[in-house]
């Protein structure tokens, strides 16, 4: 399973935009989507299951599709001047409080969606959004959005044939439409209610402060471990970089644990790295540093650690103008989360990641490897601008070295 965990749609003014758009020249408001998630791998580098139990009023393909009110998003006027992976929080300036349409279409390569929240408009078998005459259709459809690029075309385009859940229209607001469904007190559905910077997300009789996506799905581990001349190597097979690669090794012995951990920042593909497990045993204070702590250090940037700080921010970047709702983003813009957002995947995920014995490995995704893996598109009005940060954990389990 990808554990489709939490996905953070942010709508929040980014450090490359103020939180609101400058009169005279307007510019749109960014758009911050923050999705984070963990994909578990087996012994043997198979995907392997995930974590927590999914609440049984999470939508699965066996659920009715549903058609939204106010029509897709994708048709707003322009502006003419189980990966389980996402659970997604929604944030605005303070000073915003108008309803923010948005609209979310996700694809999964290499395998079927298999739960989600809220309910979808269009649900599409992963054989026929991953097959060639989807391919081909979406051929045309970026021929019309070239169209409408150049001022060529109008009308309503229709969503990618390649994605198999599709939203044409959610609503962020501050407050829910619907009271949401009961949940057990601690748990992750729980804590993530309890970002309070965060939007509500509400669609046809559901609302909810987060979007939530997972799938089955068949890829496999991008590592293998080797020996060579001078000992254990990790070597990255993918077509993709990693980072933020944590070897732990986790031996009992007596009343503890005997810890080793080794971390690479980064490793390309076609990379090899050494790991030499043979290093001092850390205490536990020493080995909470060097795995929790260290990985929540390069999810949060300290600058900009909540909401607040982005939309306090100076604004910094080019000013989005000319925004077309029918053009949805589709490429990260980075990986980075906000603080209660990265606690809230360590609280989940940390006995997992590093409390396991035996070798245990945790790396982070790069964002192009997610986009390729699990393609998203986020359309939004002609307001705002979407800024995508997606924050991908992969544990590989109970490692057999060789």
């Amino acid at each position: 399973m990808r554990p489709a965990l939490l996905a953070t749609l942010a709508a929040a003014a980014a450090a490359l935009g103020g939180a609101e758009a400058r009169a005279d020249m307007w510019c749109a408001t960014p758009l911050l989507l923050h999705e984070w998630g963990v994909h578990v791998f087996g012994p043997d580098g198979a995907t392997a299951t995930g974590a927590d139990a999914l609440p049984a009023w999470f939508h699965t393909p066996s659920s009715r599709a549903r058609v939204g009110p106010g029509g897709a998003v994708r048709g707003l006027p322009a502006d003419n001047g189980v990966r389980k992976l996402p659970v997604v929080h929604l944030y605005a300036a303070e000073g915003e409080r108008a309803s923010i349409p948005v609209a979310l279409e996700v694809g999964f390569a290499h395998g079927a969606a298999s739960a989600w929240y809220p309910a979808v408009d269009t649900l599409r078998a992963a054989a026929v959004a991953n097959g060639p005459g989807a391919a081909a259709a979406k051929a045309q459809l970026l021929i019309a959005r070239d169209a409408r690029l150049r001022g060529a075309a109008a009308g309503l385009l229709p969503s990618d044939p390649t994605r198999q859940l599709v939203w044409d229209r959610l609503d962020l607001e501050r407050s829910p439409w619907a009271a949401p469904a009961q949940v057990d007190a601690g748990s992750w559905v729980d804590a993530a209610r309890d970002l309070d910077e965060a939007l509500w997300v509400n669609g046809r009789g559901e609302s909810e402060r987060f979007v939530f996506y997972e799938a089955a799905t068949t890829e496999r581990v991008p590592l293998a471990f080797f020996r060579g001349r001078n000992g254990l190597h990790l070597r990255n097979d993918g077509p993709h970089a990693v980072h933020d690669v944590f070897v732990v090794n986790r031996a009992p012995r007596g009343l503890g644990d005997v810890v080793t951990v080794v971390f690479v920042a980064d490793l390309a593909a076609g990379d090899a790295a050494p790991i030499d497990l043979g290093g001092p045993a850390l205490s536990p204070a020493d080995a909470a540093a060097a795995t929790v702590g260290r990985l929540r250090g390069r999810l949060v940037n300290p600058l900009f650690p909540d909401a607040r700080a982005i939309f306090e921010a100076p604004s910094a970047g080019p000013c989005a103008m000319g925004r077309d709702p029918a053009l949805p983003t589709e490429q990260a813009a980075g990986f980075q989360l906000f603080a209660g957002e990265a606690d809230l995947l360590l609280s989940v995920w940390e006995k997992r990641f590093f409390g396991a014995s035996g070798v245990t490995v945790v790396y982070r995704e790069d964002p192009a490897a997610l986009d390729a893996a699990m393609p998203l598109s986020v359309y939004t009005d002609m307001r705002h601008v979407p800024v995508v940060h997606r924050a991908g954990l992969a544990v590989w389990e109970h490692v057999r070295l060789p």
